[in-house]
């Protein structure tokens, strides 16, 4: 057997996770392609053309920081009456407006239709096929954690989407390592109140301020982390005045509301079909904010979520979470609040104020560090998901594990701990490769051997049909 170099241009090469060094696959020459360039220019030339995502870095004295009174996209509200009040849910808001021109339902959408592009939204990475328009969806569930939150998290890591939870303190409080879960796959995580009672946190600012520290308290003892998101149970129309979202943009927090209401809380048990027609009614536009609901009663909603996801990433949407840096979209203000009650009192602002000074000058408040996405590898109806640690996207060329890939396709993969050549035989092929540095230092290690997946693909016979790669979603179609 003859082990030929050069076969594989160096960012092609398949590369040891414990650095011990290069090595080359050693099979039929081929021309090697980064996956990100899509013109075998080379890595480099993905890299310096700009087609690595940025990552998202949290910046709590960002410029860009929202005036609600201002600046803050507003949503007209409906007046539909929510009949599961005893729920927790919000009310019904199916006839809200979208800000900007041209929304309109999926049915309704043309080619004509006239969007505006929201000014805080990533860059697209441009892929082969160029699947992404810039549309972005924040994907966002009230209510929780509870039981059915993990069912919700073992979705979105499969379909590889970021999701925001807006949780519940006294359920943070409940399932402490289900907050914590939220957190460390990704996911935002938002401040939904203690105990979603209405007529406590609309009767005065000074209860609804005291839920909104108690919860922000369990969330950093569950997760570890702060939040600035908040959303206001039942929605901010009708329920806030401006001393409400003036006080708690004071203290640093961002409120959001929603532009699409799955209607999975407008009584108990909304079936997952009515739900998913609510979806399909909802008017689309360049930026969603989509309300689901993953608390006691909403199992209807986790069985509509795989479906949910499949509708809006065929309409071209890249799922982002919400974050300080996006801008909130929110209700206008009501004419005539439900609520009776006199103005936010200044002693209940400042002791809010107060509270968030505090935590901006202890550094607590910072969102988690970014996390790389998943990334989600399909073939026909197999699909293989590698987290963040598992993969390596290097100058323009995903790296993965050689044994991983391999099992998963249903071949083998054997080592030679002689010579230190690994074989691998996958769809009735055999390719070779030899680490440069052997032995390995610890057992087994050359066996976490990543390689180039276009390229190892491509040694047996296979090709990537598709992709997407930005900074929040990662996958890669391959033929069958």
């Amino acid at each position: 057997m003859e082990f030929g170099g050069g076969l594989l241009h160096q960012e092609e090469n398949a590369l040891d996770r414990h650095q011990s060094g290069y090595s080359e696959t050693v099979s039929l020459e081929y021309e090697t392609r980064p996956l990100l360039s899509g013109s075998g220019e080379g890595a480099d030339a993905a890299s310096e053309d700009g087609l690595h995502p940025e990552k998202a870095v949290y910046r709590p004295d960002y410029d860009g920081a929202i005036d609600s009174s201002k600046e803050t996209p507003t949503v007209q509200q409906g007046t539909g009456e929510n009949a599961n009040t005893d729920e927790k849910a919000e009310p019904e808001t199916g006839a809200a407006g979208v800000v900007g021109k041209g929304a309109k339902s999926a049915k309704q959408e043309d080619a004509s239709s006239e969007t505006k592009s929201e000014p805080n939204a990533k860059p697209e990475t441009k892929a082969a096929s160029e699947p992404k328009s810039g549309k972005v969806l924040y994907l966002t569930f009230d209510d929780g954690p509870s039981r059915y939150t993990p069912e919700v998290l073992d979705i979105l890591k499969r379909e590889g989407v970021k999701a925001t939870f807006f949780v519940l303190g006294e359920h943070v409080e409940q399932y402490p390592e289900i907050a914590k879960r939220i957190v460390e796959e990704g996911h935002a995580i938002g401040n939904h109140t203690y105990n979603h009672v209405y007529e406590k946190l609309y009767g005065s600012f000074g209860d609804f301020a005291s839920q909104i520290m108690r919860t922000d308290d369990a969330i950093y003892e569950a997760a570890g982390v702060r939040t600035t998101l908040v959303r206001a149970p039942g929605g901010t129309y009708a329920n806030f005045d401006k001393g409400y979202f003036d006080a708690l943009e004071a203290a640093g927090y961002r409120v959001h509301d929603w532009n699409v209401d799955s209607g999975d809380s407008k009584r108990r048990g909304v079936p997952a079909a009515e739900i998913m027609s609510n979806i399909k009614e909802s008017r689309i536009a360049d930026t969603l904010n989509v309300l689901l609901h993953d608390g006691v009663g909403h199992e209807e909603s986790v069985k509509a979520l795989p479906q949910i996801i499949r509708y809006y990433k065929e309409l071209g949407y890249s799922f982002e979470v919400l974050s300080d840096e996006v801008k909130p979209m929110q209700f206008q203000l009501a004419d005539r609040p439900k609520w009776s009650r006199g103005a936010v009192r200044d002693k209940d602002r400042e002791m809010l104020v107060s509270f968030g000074k505090q935590l901006d000058a202890s550094g607590e408040r910072n969102l988690s560090p970014y996390r790389e996405p998943a990334l989600i590898i399909h073939r026909g109806e197999e699909t293989l998901v590698l987290e963040s640690d598992q993969y390596e996207l290097i100058r323009g060329v995903i790296h993965v594990p050689l044994l991983t890939l391999t099992e998963w396709m249903g071949g083998e993969a054997e080592l030679d701990e002689e010579s230190g050549v690994i074989e691998a035989f996958m769809l009735g092929k055999r390719v070779f490769w030899m680490t440069d540095t052997w032995p390995p230092k610890e057992e087994d290690e050359s066996l976490m051997m990543d390689v180039p997946l276009r390229a190892t693909l491509s040694e047996f016979g296979l090709d990537i049909t598709d992709y997407v790669i930005t900074s929040e979603r990662r996958e890669v179609w391959i033929e069958e």
